[in-house]
């Protein structure tokens, strides 16, 4: 006889719930109900306030201390850190609280790092790319192309990709680590971009001028290139910050209601 099918258990719920209680933590964490400097509730009254049990609770403050949000200290309990210690690179912090985390010098620090970094990797990758370097470069190219006008999101994954690739090409061991650790925020910036009517054709032009200069093994040209399309991506940010003339930071505003 056949057993009968097996009925979902509460141990099977379990990884959903746990994610959901951190990331409701988190979010009321950075909302300002619970301040910087703050210490958390005790642990049964908040356990009662949510309908957890405190084994859940203390699981998830684990979770956002390793994300530098919350710090435990025996007989102190567990004070909430300021935002300079939180990891705000991390996948998680910028799904859950985007709003917060994503505000104006979030965008300009992340674009001071980019035009560090990408010039440097695209003039190494000048002289080092492999043609399934420049394969994944021109896959992702040709899928920006193919998205517009119409699928702006799929041209935001692309461009993701091609800048990912971009620092992959470069063959250097930071850049190719700091693929995964600066991808969500990257993904978080492009789409903010795709928001300020930037010039695609242009935007184009530059990323197919960058492959070109990378296939001729011109790093010069390369790093000029990588420089000049981040320099106009820094102008429509600014642009898109100066929306409002009479309030500097009312396009960020709303497009990011939680921003401070």
């Amino acid at each position: 006889m056949p057993n009968p099918p097996r009925q979902p258990t509460a141990a099977r719920s379990k990884p959903r719930v746990h994610r959901e209680l951190v990331a409701t933590l988190a979010r009321r964490i950075v909302s300002g109900e619970f301040k910087p400097g703050s210490t958390l509730p005790p642990e049964t009254t908040i356990c009662e306030q949510l309908g957890v049990s405190r084994t859940a609770w203390r699981e998830a403050c684990k979770v956002l201390e390793s994300k530098g949000m919350l710090k435990s200290r025996m007989r102190l309990g567990t004070r909430v850190q300021e935002q300079s210690c939180w990891n705000l690179l991390d996948p998680d912090l910028l799904d859950w609280c985007r709003d917060a985390v994503f505000s104006t010098e979030f965008v300009e620090s992340l674009m001071e790092a980019r035009r560090v970094l990408e010039p440097a990797a695209a003039e190494m990758a000048a002289s080092r790319a492999t043609a399934q370097d420049l394969a994944a470069l021109e896959s992702a190219y040709l899928r920006m192309c193919d998205s517009l006008p119409d699928r702006v999101a799929d041209f935001c994954d692309a461009d993701l990709d091609f800048h990912s690739a971009l620092l992959i090409a470069s063959h250097n061991l930071i850049f190719t680590h700091l693929v995964s650790t600066i991808r969500a925020a990257l993904r978080a910036l492009f789409e903010y971009t795709l928001q300020l009517g930037r010039s695609y054709e242009q935007a184009l032009d530059m990323h197919a001028q960058i492959i070109e200069a990378i296939r001729l093994r011109d790093p010069v040209t390369a790093r000029q290139v990588s420089a000049a399309l981040l320099k106009q991506t820094t102008r429509d940010i600014h642009a898109g910050k100066n929306h409002d003339k009479n309030h500097p930071s009312g396009f960020f505003k709303e497009k990011f209601p939680g921003l401070k």
